[in-house]
């Protein structure tokens, strides 16, 4: 029996593997929350293709969800519990009120409704054909092309999230109007791990459009796209807790993220980090308080 569920798992066809592996999982997604009520009510009003991807942002909101609560609320437990005493206590360093940590919970809550959009859109790209993404690993010749091409979509995601970011901050108009909202939390007594993803939600479409846009340059396995794309969640989480951990090695360009620490920036001419990558004279974001 197990044999079989693994077998109908791992195998959608070629026609669009895609979207029957989506479609399948909607259908457990629905089926486990006791939502097939919502299920049936898209079937019913709305054409076949509007009612999959209703049902795919449904799926993908609600586990967005969990995602941001299940890993802001680990966090925060170990954080201000677990090591409450040698992280705050001991250094006589305030903790972070109510009222900041309720803003952050529902500017990131009310934001995911529009953040679960991004994957329906990824998958709609992916599903038309007009992206490099593929289902099975011997549609690009075996495992060491998966690594190779892994290797070379995480660059241009990490390149591309730096120059977001950094443009996001260097230019005026958006950084005002459109960053400058996330960095109210711009002190270690109000960086929490909830405020992960308390962003203007078009920021924070923004910051994570280089994992779908990568998609058109480099293969990359559709799973590996998806997972990256909810694990930026959890990474997220780990860099606006105001704390230092060997998780940042994950990011080359984790030194543009110290800006979180900061209320203002200062340019200068000289020579980044991300000079590792692609060998060019930038400007070097220097942070004073």
């Amino acid at each position: 029996m197990i044999a079989d569920v693994l077998e109908k798992f791992l195998n959608f066809g070629t026609e669009n593997p895609y979207r029957e592996f989506n479609s399948l999982i909607n259908s457990y997604f629905l089926q486990t929350f006791q939502l097939q009520s919502v299920g049936q009510y898209c079937d019913d009003n709305l054409s076949v293709d509007a009612s999959y991807y209703m049902k795919s942002y449904l799926r993908d909101l609600i586990m967005g969800t969990f995602v941001y609560w299940l890993t802001a609320g680990i966090w925060s437990f170990f954080e201000y519990i677990v090591f409450r005493d040698s992280l705050f206590t001991k250094k006589q360093r305030p903790l972070p009120t109510w009222e900041t940590l309720i803003d952050q919970m529902m500017l990131a809550q009310s934001s995911l409704l529009v953040y679960a959009a991004l994957p329906v859109f990824s998958e709609f790209l992916i599903e038309s054909g007009i992206t490099h993404t593929y289902f099975y690993i011997s549609d690009i010749g075996g495992w060491g092309y998966y690594f190779l091409y892994f290797f070379i979509y995480l660059t241009i995601v990490e390149i591309g999230i730096y120059w977001v970011h950094r443009t996001l901050h260097t230019n005026k108009f958006l950084y005002k109007y459109v960053h400058g909202l996330h960095h109210k939390y711009n002190s270690p007594q109000t960086l929490t791990p909830f405020c992960s993803i308390a962003f203007n939600p078009i920021d924070g479409i923004l910051q994570a459009s280089p994992y779908v846009v990568g998609l058109f340059f480099v293969p990359v396995h559709y799973f590996t796209h998806v997972f990256m794309l909810f694990f930026s969640g959890v990474w997220a989480t780990n860099i606006h807790d105001a704390l230092v951990s060997l998780f940042v090695i994950f990011s080359f360009f984790y030194v543009c993220n110290l800006i979180f620490l900061y209320s203002g920036v200062t340019l200068s001419q000289s020579w980044d980090l991300s000079t590792i990558l692609y060998i060019i004279p930038s400007t070097f974001i220097i942070m004073d308080r």
